[in-house]
């Protein structure tokens, strides 16, 4: 079963990255595919 992008929405199809997002004090696990993995680790770079 392939998991659905959280950003793009897109099926994660070759790697799926899992990055944990904090709201309301509560820690969700959420799937990024390669791209969007790749953005969001340039996001935080800065």
């Amino acid at each position: 079963m392939n998991e659905t992008c959280f950003y793009c929405q897109s099926e994660c199809n070759e790697q799926v990255h899992y990055v944990s997002f904090y709201t309301s004090n509560e820690e969700q696990e959420k799937a990024l595919c390669a791209e969007c993995y790749q953005e969001w680790l340039q996001g935080i770079k800065g």
